[in-house]
Parts: C-alpha cells; sequence; structure tokens
C-alpha cells in the first residue's frame, strides 16, 4: 500500500527533528483532556530506547530478523495496548452536525462534536437508559446528543440532562442526576488534524501524561505539498501492518499505478534498532527508504531520491508515507494515510485550512497565493489512492483466508510459525519479519479486544465478495467529505443532463427551421454524453473492478456455439459444421486495461468420432505450432478450446473450459489468462 496518497502538515510549535525521519523523545507539555487541544509533541512511549543496542553481527541478524527465536520477556517489555491514543479519523472528514459511530479495538463508540464547548467527545455507543447506539441519535437544538429510541440527552461531559419521560418531582426528577443515568465518556484529544481517542475510560491520568504520534516536520514547510486519505478495510490489524512493513511490493501489486515491474530490484534493508517501542530501519542505494514502526499502529516511511534536474540543479526528492492503522475489530482496520512530497507540488491538492492560517499567522501571505492556486481537487487524488487501496486487497485477502485456515488446522500461532509457513528469503522482507516479531513478543500476537474471545472466528475477508472487498462507497465515499460531496454534485449535474437531453428531445421537432432542429439535435447528444460521462466518472465513487494493467480481463457477454452438440447424439456430423469457427465476445472496461480486446479465433476443435464420441482435434497456430500442448491425451473427452487472441501485434494463449452456451455463461465469474486461473466474482 506504500504509496503517495495523504497527508497532514504540523504546528509551527513542533520542534524541529533532532533525527530527519523519527521524532525525538521530548518532555510533554501538559493539555487539558476536557477541552481535547493538546500541545503536538512527540509520543514518549514510542521513543527508542536511550542505550543505543550493540551492533549485532551479520549471522546475528539474520538469525534475529529471519528465524522466529523463542526468547522470553521480562515484565517490562511487555505492551499495554489499552494505554495509547489512537488516531480515530480525519477532522475534516467527520460532520459536526452528526453523530458518527466508529469500533475502536473492538468497543463500540459514538464521536460527536459538543456545540457548547467545540470539543469533540468520544461516548460508549449504548444509551445507559435501554442500550441503544447513540450513534443513531441527534444534535439536539441545545447541542447535545439525543437518543433516538426514547429521547435521553447528554451533555458533553456524558451526563444526563433531560429525561422525557421523568416527572418533574420526586424520585424521577433525581434520575437525571443519578450516575447511573451518564454515559461513559473516553478521553480525546485533537492533533495536526486529526482526533485522538484512549480507549479506556479510567485512564485520564495516563492520557494525561502521554502524547499522541506525530507528523514529521517536514509537512509545514512551505516547499511540501500534503494530501489525507483514509479507509476502511476488511482484514486484519496484523495483515495491514505487514502491507505497509513492505516496500517491495509497489512495483508489482501497483504496477501503473504508483509502481513499475521492470524496476524492482533488490532491497537491502536493516533493522537498526527494536523493542517494545516498535523498530527501525532503512535500506542503502537510490532511492534510500527509511522505515520507523512505532507502536500501536503507527509506521512512517520515507523515500529520499538524489536527483539533478536540469531546470532546478541538484537537489534530493523526498516523500513521506505516514500511515496511522487502527485496530477497529478482528478484521476490519482503519487505515489512515498522511503524504508529502517536495516534487510536483501542483499535481497534489492544497493544504488543510490550518496550514494557510499558520502560514499567514507568519506573514506569509505569498506563500497563502501560492497554496491556493493548486488545481487538483482532494477528491481526484483519492481515485489514485483508492486504486492503491484496490491494488492490495484481493491479495491480502486470499493471503489472510490461508493464516486463518493454518490457525484453525493447528490451532498454532501464526506469528510463531510465521517462517515456517511462508518463504522470505531476501533482506526485502527484513521490516514484515520485524513487524511478526514484535508482534509475537511484545503485542500477545494480536491486540487486546473488547468483548472477543481468543477463540478463532471467521473474518470478514474469508467471507466476502471481490465486489463487497472493493466496494468503496460503503469504505471511504460516505466517510469522505470531498468525495461525498462530489459524489453529490456529480449525481446532481447527471440528472440535469438527463433532464435536458429529454428537453431537447421533446424539442427538436417542434421547430420549423431545419437548422434549428439539427442543432437542438446536437445539443441533446451532448447532454447526453456528458451524463454518460458523468455516470462513468461516478464509478471511482462507488466501485472499480481491479486487475493488472496487462493481465485480460474476460467479462462475458454473449457466446456463440456453432457447433453441433446434438451431432454428438446424433453419432455424426459433418466436419466442416463442427469446423466451424466458434465465436466468444467478450466486453473490457478500456479506462481500467491498457489494452483493446478482439474477438478470439477458434485453433483447436472436437468432431464427432465414428462411434458418437468427442475426439480432440488441434489445427495449431497460426504458425503451425501447438503453443506447446500436447494433442489428444489431456482431455480425450472434454468440450475444449484452444485460442489465441491478437494483442497489438502480439499473442497470447489462452485456455476456455466447458464451452457450453448455458453452462459457460453461468460460469462467467470464472476468467483464464495464459493458461491460468484468475479468480472473480
Amino acid at each position: 500500500m506504500l504509496s503517495s496518497l495523504s497527508l497532514i502538515p504540523t504546528n509551527s510549535t513542533t520542534k524541529a527533528l533532532q533525527n530527519p525521519l523519527f521524532i525525538s523523545p521530548i518532555t510533554p507539555r501538559p493539555f487539558n483532556l476536557h477541552t481535547n487541544r493538546g500541545v503536538k509533541t512527540a509520543l514518549r512511549v514510542a521513543a527508542p530506547p536511550t542505550q543505543p543496542p550493540l551492533t549485532p553481527s551479520p549471522s546475528q541478524q539474520r538469525e534475529e530478523d529471519v528465524e522466529d527465536s523463542e526468547e522470553s520477556e521480562t515484565p517490562s517489555s511487555k505492551f499495554s495496548w489499552r494505554d495509547h491514543w489512537y488516531p480515530v479519523s480525519l477532522i475534516e472528514d467527520l460532520d459536526p452536525k452528526l453523530p458518527t459511530p466508529f469500533q475502536l479495538l473492538g468497543r463500540e463508540i459514538v464521536l460527536w462534536k459538543d456545540r457548547l464547548s467545540g470539543d469533540w467527545i468520544a461516548f460508549d455507543d449504548k444509551c445507559p437508559h435501554r442500550l441503544a447506539p447513540l450513534s443513531e441519535g441527534r444534535i439536539d437544538e441545545e447541542g447535545r446528543l439525543q437518543c433516538s429510541y426514547h429521547g435521553w440527552s447528554f451533555d458533553g461531559c456524558g451526563s444526563c440532562v433531560r429525561i422525557p419521560q421523568a416527572a418533574a418531582e420526586g424520585p424521577e426528577a433525581r434520575a437525571v442526576g443519578s450516575p447511573r443515568a451518564c454515559a461513559t465518556r473516553l478521553p480525546t484529544l485533537v492533533s495536526q488534524g486529526l482526533l485522538f481517542v484512549w480507549p479506556d475510560e479510567n485512564g485520564l491520568e495516563r492520557a494525561s501524561a502521554t502524547q499522541p504520534p506525530m507528523l514529521p516536520d517536514d509537512f509545514e514547510k512551505p516547499e511540501f505539498s500534503t494530501v489525507t486519505i483514509q479507509r476502511d478495510l476488511f482484514y486484519g490489524y496484523d495483515t495491514l501492518m505487514e502491507n505497509v512493513s513492505d516496500p517491495s511490493h509497489i512495483d508489482f501489486a501497483h504496477h501503473k499505478v504508483t509502481g513499475r515491474r521492470d524496476r524492482a530490484k533488490p532491497l537491502t534493508f536493516k533493522v537498526e534498532s527494536s523493542g517494545v517501542w516498535g523498530f527501525e530501519g532503512a535500506n542503502d542505494g537510490n532511492p534510500r527508504i527509511s522505515s520507523k514502526f512505532i507502536a500501536p499502529c503507527y509506521y512512517i516511511n520515507k523515500v529520499e531520491i538524489d536527483t539533478k534536474v536540469p531546470l532546478f540543479g541538484e537537489q534530493k526528492w523526498a516523500i513521506w508515507i505516514c500511515s496511522f492503522n487502527i485496530p477497529m475489530a478482528p478484521g476490519k482496520t482503519r487505515s489512515i494515510v498522511c503524504s508529502a512530497r517536495n516534487f510536483f507540488q501542483f499535481t497534489m491538492p492544497g493544504p488543510a485550512w490550518w496550514q494557510l492560517f499558520i502560514a499567514l499567522m507568519h506573514g506569509k501571505a505569498e506563500l497563502v497565493s501560492s497554496k491556493t492556486q493548486a488545481v487538483v481537487p482532494r477528491w481526484h487524488e483519492h481515485w489514485t489512492s483508492n486504486k492503491v487501496y484496490d491494488g492490495d486487497m484481493i491479495v491480502l485477502q486470499g493471503q489472510e483466508k490461508i493464516f486463518q485456515s493454518k490457525s484453525l488446522e493447528s490451532s498454532a500461532d501464526v506469528n510463531k510459525e510465521y517462517t515456517k509457513i511462508t518463504f522470505t528469503p531476501t533482506q526485502a522482507d527484513r521490516f514484515v519479519l520485524a513487524f511478526r516479531n514484535w508482534l509475537r513478543r511484545h503485542g500477545n500476537s494480536q491486540p487486546e479486544w473488547f468483548g472477543f474471545t481468543n477463540q478463532l472466528q471467521p473474518l470478514p475477508s474469508t467471507t466476502l465478495s471481490k465486489r463487497q472487498m472493493l466496494d468503496r462507497f460503503e469504505q471511504h465515499t460516505l466517510k469522505c467529505s470531498s468525495c461525498k460531496g462530489a459524489y453529490d454534485t456529480f449525481q446532481t449535474w447527471k440528472k440535469v443532463l438527463i433532464a435536458t437531453t429529454v428537453l431537447f428531445c421533446a424539442t427538436t421537432g417542434i421547430p420549423s427551421d431545419v437548422q434549428l432542429r439539427v442543432f437542438l439535435a446536437a445539443l441533446a447528444l451532448i447532454s447526453a454524453g456528458l451524463a454518460y460521462v458523468l455516470h462513468e466518472l461516478e464509478k471511482n465513487f462507488v466501485f472499480t473492478d481491479y486487475l493488472c494493467r496487462d493481465l485480460i480481463a474476460l467479462d462475458t457477454v454473449a457466446i456463440f456455439i456453432d457447433h453441433a452438440h446434438a451431432g454428438r447424439e446424433a453419432g455424426r456430423a459433418s466436419e466442416r459444421e463442427l469446423r466451424r469457427t466458434s465465436k466468444i465476445v467478450f466486453n473490457t472496461n478500456s479506462s481500467n486495461r491498457s489494452i483493446d480486446l478482439q474477438i478470439v479465433r477458434v485453433i483447436a476443435d472436437d468432431r464427432v468420432g465414428e462411434e458418437g464420441e468427442i475426439e480432440r482435434v488441434d489445427y495449431g497456430s497460426d504458425n503451425g505450432e501447438t503453443d506447446g500442448f500436447e494433442g489428444g491425451s489431456e482431455y480425450p473427452s472434454s468440450p475444449f478450446r484452444r485460442v489465441n487472441e491478437a494483442k497489438r501485434g502480439s499473442e497470447i494463449s489462452m485456455e476456455v473450459h466447458d464451452v457450453n452456451s448455458e453452462e459457460f455463461v453461468s460460469r462467467q465469474g470464472k476468467r483464464w489468462v495464459k493458461g491460468g486461473l484468475l479468480q472473480s466474482p
């Protein structure tokens, strides 16, 4: 998933980094949890140990990174999942007029903005009355959270301020002030455009002494452009963390999106330090990739590229990809990605409003002027970002299915058996193994869930279809203020254009002037065309099937089988009839394909033998060869077709099994590419 997705800048009060990549530990300043205003300093628990670790020998390093050692941990090294700040949402994507449901470590919570104090609040998502979800309620006229079931209302502190059913006097009136009538409030904090929640309602003192994780200082520098995105993913926290720890997959999983296969090369990563706080490391070379994992969910990648552009002279390009991977529930994770880069800034959306505010406060009006000239809307950048998410989705779904099946078979801890289940011989996998080692040694192999037992349950990825896994609308659009607004705008304009088309069509025949009729007909066509374009663009907000660019996706539209299958029953059919070319018509979505498909040609066929049996006949390819396919023996009685597809001067061999007009149409979910089965719903 590593790519230039999204980002948020830091406050101008943030101290300069001692290390160009990682935030150094500093003494936290006090802040008031009740006002949700925190000073932006480094997360103390995430700081590396003050004593640098001894540099291991190459053999020791390899043994530590590649093999799962069974070393015991001291009590001080144990990790507490509930004693940390978790970012739950980008502030710009929260609606202050509505309560928002969220899951954190399996705990159902509701996020809402107290209109009286201006603070963002987190409650347990249950009314103390009859346990109805408060997220289904509303913000009432006084700015309080009101339950939609019986109308109980709560202020920002969690106190019940109104029970409509209670009498004005007596015990019922006093029930409003009872502690049992209060909603359970969790500590919250707003920092750098993110809303953080502390998942333990009894952890106020610990929360007050702990600062949230911080974005690097480069995020506030004028030469860096930034963008942010969040999406809910239906695979587990460990699966997502493993993915973001793996830069080597970019050139393949995100081919022609953020990487290219022909640019893949060995990555010699080395873990430089590790502990209960996480780990950090880097590679040597150009580009240089530096990575740091700050437990439990913060992962920082910095890519530095030494380059020389004639127009600007010698310089170093830098890309920050800071991801927060929040465990929502088993098999469900929220990804919040904050990205920044110091080149091609004009292709990224402008900064957040508070970035401009900081610039104005420092008298940098010229910076504001240049920043506001950004022409790329945030929602358009999210189209590319969602392609990156989609590129990982189905691969990680399949991986997670196998891991869970292994766990169910042997009841073994996948993290302990990881190097036995997988084969990771290269240094490119060092950070993946470092995360798996951390999760096993310090994280008890999984987050500390609320309300979930250790008994294995089916994960969403094992039951959801490809269409559900790639559902951008539910996972992102409804939760993104930019994309939701753009989608609604597209919908409105599409309706207007459709109505305009109908109007132009209805009035075309009224004028007596032929030229005016032609003009109105042309306007109707233009309006209809624009409506169709908007309809196609809307798919970027809802669902786009993802396939690697140079794989041929075969979406069967129609199949015409000219062979007389009745000849099999009759025992005979003319060879001329049997050798007629079968036509298979395929439809592709050109926006997702780099090539155009043509109608394929049958180059191998069946014929009816003397006894009514189907025999295989290989006609070979156009060059007289059989494309390496041995004739007759493998499928002696199968209605098998061997076809070639001409792809811009080259040929790709394909197989289509069970070529029967009814049976094959019912199996449109199976796609055959280069002789291999590519699954789809």
